[in-house]
C-alpha cells in the first residue's frame, strides 16, 4: 500500500513539473516586437559575423580580423590554390598586380572574401600587400556599397571594370591610410 501511494506522489510531481514547464514556455514566447532597443539590436546584428559568432564594435576590429584571415596569402601559392588564380592586371603603380577569384565576383561585400588580392613582384618572389573588394552590378552614381563599420572606408567606382572598389592595405602599411586606393610604398619594394 505504501508503494502505491509513493508511486502516485511521484506521478503527481512529474505531472506538476510538466505543467510548470509548459506554462513557462508559453509565457516566454511572444510575437511582440522588441521594446525601444530594436534599433540597437539591428545595429549589433549588422556588425556581427553571424556565421562565426563574432561581433565587431569598430572598423579597426574588422581590419584586425581581416589581417588574421589573410595571413595565409603571404604565401602566393596558397592564394593560387584557393582560387585567386586569375591575373587581372600587370603591375599597377601604387597598387601592384591584381589576382582575382572569379567565383567571388558579385554585388555583395563579404569581409573575409575579398574578390582580389594584390601582390608586388620582388627579388624574393611575390609579396602580398593588400586585398581589394570589387562590387559589381551597382549603379556608378552611388551610393557606394556598405563595407566596413562607419564611413572611413574609401569606395571608388572604377569604370574600367564596372565595379565599386575598395583597397585594404593589410599586407603593407600605407602612409595614405589603410583604405586609400593607392600606396606610395608599393613601388619601392
Amino acid at each position: 500500500m505504501k508503494l502505491i501511494n509513493h508511486s502516485k506522489q511521484i506521478s503527481t510531481k512529474i505531472v506538476m513539473l510538466f505543467i510548470c514547464l509548459v506554462t513557462v514556455f508559453l509565457f516566454s514566447c511572444t510575437t511582440e516586437e522588441l521594446d525601444g532597443n530594436s534599433d540597437l539590436m539591428n545595429q549589433k546584428l549588422e556588425s556581427a559575423d553571424l556565421k562565426g559568432g563574432i561581433h565587431f564594435e569598430t572598423w579597426q576590429d574588422q581590419v584586425e580580423r581581416l589581417t588574421k584571415k589573410t595571413r595565409r596569402f603571404h604565401n602566393f601559392q596558397v592564394a593560387l590554390a584557393q582560387g585567386w588564380d586569375t591575373q587581372a592586371t600587370g603591375h599597377v603603380p601604387g597598387m601592384g598586380i591584381h589576382y582575382i577569384n572569379e567565383d567571388l565576383m558579385d554585388d555583395k561585400f563579404e569581409m573575409e572574401k575579398p574578390e582580389s588580392l594584390l601582390y608586388v613582384e620582388t627579388d624574393e618572389g611575390m609579396t602580398f600587400v593588400a586585398v581589394e573588394y570589387l562590387i559589381v552590378g551597382l549603379s556608378p552614381e552611388g551610393p557606394a556599397p556598405e563595407g566596413f563599420i562607419g564611413d572611413t572606408d574609401v569606395w571608388v567606382y572604377n569604370p574600367a571594370v564596372e565595379a565599386w572598389t575598395l583597397h585594404v592595405w593589410v599586407g603593407l602599411e600605407n602612409s595614405n591610410g589603410i583604405f586609400a586606393p593607392t600606396n606610395p610604398d608599393v613601388d619601392s619594394l
